[in-house]
């Protein structure tokens, strides 16, 4: 991939750069998202809450009417009721609790999984490139006109120009470089790259 990314002219690097943008934030979208879904989810857990609240309620005011001789012995049974309500709301904050770590670590892994590869192989490649582009740039801005520096981008086109291209800038581009005409495969090299000397 390294090899790829060195001699891929300017236009399809731009193209890549595109799509693993769309790629990184296609895949936050989603994760951000799932997580915000998730989270508004557990808000479930609140109305099971509120529900053993209510059941608690219900349970001390049927523990109170049990305690009238007349109207008979209802006392154990407000008593479970309220010990089985509050359970419920204290499995609600738990449940509420569980389902926000879960959309927090779902919205995470959405995010990451995907676009921890391709960026981690992408960006130091990008990098390493956007360098050598840079330190040819310098070197056009110091040596515009050395011949050394025609011969070397010359012979970088050689190496990085798919064989065709290479053939259509002249019948013998390798003795057109001994005999010190290495101007055509600079240039061709330089619009590789995205470069252009001065004055043109």
């Amino acid at each position: 991939m390294r090899a790829a990314i060195r001699t891929t002219d300017e236009a399809t690097i731009r193209l890549l750069d595109g799509l693993v943008m769309f790629w990184v934030a296609l895949w936050l979208t989603i994760g951000v998202w799932s997580a915000v879904t998730i989270w508004q989810a557990s808000d479930i857990g609140d109305t099971i809450t509120n529900s053993g609240q209510a059941l608690e309620s219900a349970g001390a005011a049927l523990g109170k009417i049990g305690s009238i001789p007349v109207i008979g012995d209802e006392g154990d049974l407000g008593k479970e009721v309220v010990t089985t309500a509050a359970n419920i709301s204290e499995r609600g904050q738990e449940f509420k609790g569980d389902l926000r770590r879960l959309a927090v670590m779902l919205g995470l892994s959405i995010m990451f999984m995907p676009t921890t590869p391709v960026v981690g192989l992408y960006f130091p490649l990008r990098l390493a490139r956007r360098r050598e582009v840079a330190e040819i740039r310098r070197a056009l801005d110091q040596h515009g006109d050395d011949p050394q520096l025609d011969r070397h981008l010359a012979e970088r086109a050689l190496n990085n120009l798919p064989f065709m291209a290479v053939l259509s800038l002249g019948s013998s581009p390798a003795h057109e470089i001994s005999d010190g005409d290495a101007r055509t495969l600079a240039d061709a090299e330089l619009a590789r790259l995205g470069l252009r000397r001065r004055g043109t």
